[in-house]
């Protein structure tokens, strides 16, 4: 044994250096993921960093109706911070863009939901301008993900 505790046949070090190439070499290419999954982690630090936000934020009555800001701020913190940990350990077994899809997918409910929130509050806030084009682009990530999956799952495994 060379220090490094094993578990199974990967060691933990093997783990680091994986994490550490991997997010080298594909943080160019999946930054706006990266910045849509810590935009969601950060939406529930926000929520639970102000407890009374639905009750006295206007644009959020529509929201809290659907469920308690407390339980927003878990489901984002669950979702947000899920997508963050499956984008830091994506690819350790083998190529798999399926749990990034997913991710990419739940999250789109929360932007919608945020979205569909703020426009029947009718407080017409900025929000109206950012949580759009949020949406845009986790459907954009949740097609290009779902078409690597398939082009992972249709390639013949190397040999």
């Amino acid at each position: 044994m060379t220090g490094i505790e094993k578990s199974g046949d990967r060691s933990v070090g093997a783990f680091f250096v994986h994490v550490n190439r991997s997010f080298r070499k594909t943080f160019d290419t999946r930054v706006s993921e990266w910045a849509l999954a810590a935009i969601l982690f950060l939406w529930s630090v926000v929520l639970h960093l102000n407890p009374k936000l639905f009750q006295e934020g206007p644009s959020y009555v529509k929201m809290a109706d659907l469920m308690p800001q407390h339980s927003w701020a878990i489901l984002c913190l669950m979702a947000g911070g899920g997508r963050l940990i499956i984008l830091l350990v994506n690819g350790l077994l083998r190529r798999s863009p399926h749990l990034r899809c997913l991710g990419s997918f739940v999250s789109c409910f929360f932007w919608f939901q945020i979205l569909i929130g703020l426009m029947q509050s009718g407080t017409y806030a900025t929000g109206l301008a950012v949580y759009p084009v949020l949406l845009a682009l986790e459907c954009y990530h949740t097609i290009r993900c779902a078409r690597l999956a398939r082009a992972v799952d249709t390639d013949p495994p190397a040999e």
